[in-house]
């Protein structure tokens, strides 16, 4: 069976979290994904984010997340025969990606023009802050630092405690898809129009697409979106979280017809007939009152008592569900989404996949090739480009690969 990208093949040159989420994304529909890193260490996302036994190897569940389905390759890009090698690995090769600071790759001899210059239809895509013109061009970027830049953080949180960073690396990852999405796009405009293209992913922009509604809202009417709890964009007070017995539910009553849905979820047709509450102008105005009899109704059952409640009624509510929870919901029964394997032979240990989040039928995305080890493929890559054993022993003894 073939998928998408079968016969691509992507040079990486990123590393961390938003390159190496795109270059996943691009192997796990097919492409011959090479990571190129550096001789000492390698990937710095092999090391963050790990417990013991498994950052100490290198393999920490960070970079386990978002490597899986490629091969990998060591190479000291500031020896004088690295060129050489880059050269070779992209005359073979469709995608080249990278996130370095701008200017990075100029510096290194491998920016977009020499590139091109081995691969004309080559297509070349950065990944940054800000971009690799303008004044922040080379500005060390962070996902913490975007979502504090983008105002990502001016609209998360409670009005009493102010700006809250997200939980997860949002920017990052959301950066990713961006990128593979930018990536998938240029080679449909290749097979086209035969001609690669140059592309310039930025981690501030991708964030501010995220807040495209806010921003539109902002620019049309001047409204300054702040935080509001865990309530809806829309302020509306039937949109947000309640405590019940066990937990919490989130809701999110918006139409009318849910509205009278939910009175009856709730068992409380006085709520329905109350002129405080007889449309959403009138709800909104008395927030405050309407909020004490959802809290006090709510109170009397379980969150799963409501989620089926309010379902009943065709009112959108969910549990507020940790980490293990989400994972033993039924939505993610036979889809596939999690793939499990043998981890690091020293580790005793299973390594887990996270596929992209759809099916494909036939061919869907996924992949059987686990996250590489340091350099694990180098001598299999660089028997692929032309080089014979003894020349690979020289490229390693002179500190190359």
């Amino acid at each position: 069976m073939a998928k998408a990208f079968d016969g691509v093949r992507v040079i990486d040159f990123t590393q961390v979290i938003a390159g190496p989420f795109c270059t996943q994304h691009l192997a796990m529909m097919g492409a011959d994904v090479i990571k190129l890193e550096q001789r000492n260490g390698g990937d710095q996302g092999r090391y963050l984010i790990g417990d013991n036994d498994l950052g100490r190897i290198g393999m920490s569940p960070l970079f386990l997340s978002i490597n899986s389905g490629k091969r990998a390759l060591t190479l000291d890009l500031k020896h004088v025969r690295a060129r050489e090698v880059v050269h070779r690995l992209v005359a073979g090769a469709d995608i080249v990606v990278e996130n370095f600071k701008a200017g990075t790759m100029e510096r290194l001899g491998f920016g977009y023009q020499a590139l091109k210059a081995v691969r004309s239809d080559l297509v070349f895509c950065s990944i940054s802050g800000y971009g690799q013109t303008g004044a922040y061009a080379g500005a060390p970027a962070y996902d913490g630092a975007i979502q504090a830049a983008s105002g990502m953080m001016s609209v998360t949180g409670h009005p009493d405690t102010g700006p809250v960073r997200a939980g997860f690396t949002a920017v990052d990852l959301s950066t990713g898809i961006t990128a593979a999405f930018a990536c998938a796009s240029a080679l449909f405009r290749r097979k086209v129009t035969g001609e690669g293209q140059r592309l310039d992913v930025t981690m501030y922009e991708s964030s501010l697409s995220m807040l495209a509604p806010l921003l539109i809202n902002y620019l049309t009417t001047g409204t300054m979106a702040v935080p509001a709890g865990n309530s809806s964009p829309a302020r509306i007070p039937t949109a947000d979280s309640f405590p019940v017995k066990d937990g919490a539910i989130l809701m999110t009553c918006l139409t009318e017809r849910q509205w009278q849905g939910l009175c009856r979820a709730l068992a409380r047709p006085d709520l329905a007939a109350d002129p405080r509450f007889a449309d959403d102008g009138a709800r909104k105005a008395n927030r405050d009152a309407l909020r004490a009899a959802l809290e006090a109704a709510f109170a009397d059952d379980t969150q799963e008592g409501w989620e089926a409640r309010l379902a009943a009624e065709g009112v959108p509510a969910a549990p507020i569900n940790d980490l293990s929870q989400a994972l033993a919901h039924p939505a993610l029964a036979e889809r596939h989404f999690i793939e499990r394997r043998p981890g690091p032979a020293e580790t005793g240990r299973e390594v887990y996949t996270i596929n992209p989040a759809f099916l494909a039928c036939p061919d869907g995305p996924g992949t059987a090739r686990p996250p590489p080890r340091h350099g694990e493929h180098s001598d299999e890559i660089l028997t692929e480009i032309g080089y014979s054993e003894a020349e690979v022993e020289a490229l390693r003894a002179e500190g190359v690969v």
